[in-house]
């Protein structure tokens, strides 16, 4: 009996075993479902950025025209055009006079004309720079003032004036009347500015010569010769019919 157990027993056992192995097999692991990607978000196309406005093209300053050669008469025009429209003024100037080709004096200053009211202002600046002294006129009186701006003395403006060794200087507003009064010719003229040479049709021996630029005719340098004295005055910082200060003319005439 005990024979038949023990292999009964066996029998059992391998069971079990070959039970077991099969138990030991990994399982398969059930596969996960693929996320599918979620749509993309429709794209706004993006706003193009309109060109900046341009700003207008400045205009283009007046410039000399090339080759150009003026006569006297066409010159003269000009000048009396350009004085027409002088509404005001204010410049620099440096003034020499020389006899027989010697320096005999220098002065330097500025210059102020409203043309509305006839109002004439010059002042007559030091060599550092300080005012020494003012003339302010309606072209009937002119009065004196120091270099502190206090009243000197008043005087007749024609006595003044023929004082002067170039009244053309202070005839701005009455260039008309100027050349009217002399003949013209033209010493010499360029590209850029041209020289006209005006002589009384009568009384006085003397010679005016005014540079004008040929941009706007506007004269740049004014000289006067009477036999051996030349007296000339250079213009320099000009600003045409722009406002002038309330204070130029000091409220002296009403």
């Amino acid at each position: 009996m005990k024979p038949s157990i023990n292999k009964l027993f066996l029998v059992v056992l391998l069971a079990c075993s070959l039970a077991a192995c099969s138990d030991d097999k990994p399982q398969p692991v059930p596969e996960k479902p693929q996320e599918t990607a979620a749509p993309a978000a429709p794209q706004t196309p993006a706003e193009t950025p309109k060109p900046a406005a341009e700003k207008p093209a400045a205009k283009p300053k007046p410039q000399p025209k090339k080759n150009v050669v003026y006569t006297a008469a066409q010159l003269a025009a000009r000048l009396k055009e350009w004085d027409k429209k002088l509404g005001t003024l204010s410049t620099q100037f440096k003034q020499t006079t020389s006899y027989d080709g010697v320096e005999v004096s220098r002065s330097q200053g500025a210059l102020f004309y409203d043309k509305a009211q006839n109002f004439l202002r010059l002042d007559t600046f030091a060599r550092t720079g300080e005012t020494e002294q003012s003339a302010i006129t309606d072209k009937k009186e002119i009065i004196i003032l120091d270099e502190t701006g206090a009243k000197v003395t008043t005087l007749s403006w024609k006595e003044w004036q023929q004082g002067q060794p170039n009244q053309a200087l202070f005839d701005f507003g009455n260039y008309t009347a100027l050349v009217d009064k002399h003949n013209a010719s033209v010493q010499s003229q360029n590209a850029d500015e041209a020289v006209l040479v005006l002589t009384p049709k009568e009384g006085s021996d003397y010679t005016l010569y005014l540079t004008l630029s040929k941009r706007d005719f506007f004269p740049s340098v004014i000289a006067v010769e009477a036999e051996l004295m030349l007296t000339r005055a250079e213009l320099s910082g000009a600003r045409k019919n722009t406002p002038l200060g309330a204070d130029v003319f000091g409220g002296f005439f009403k």
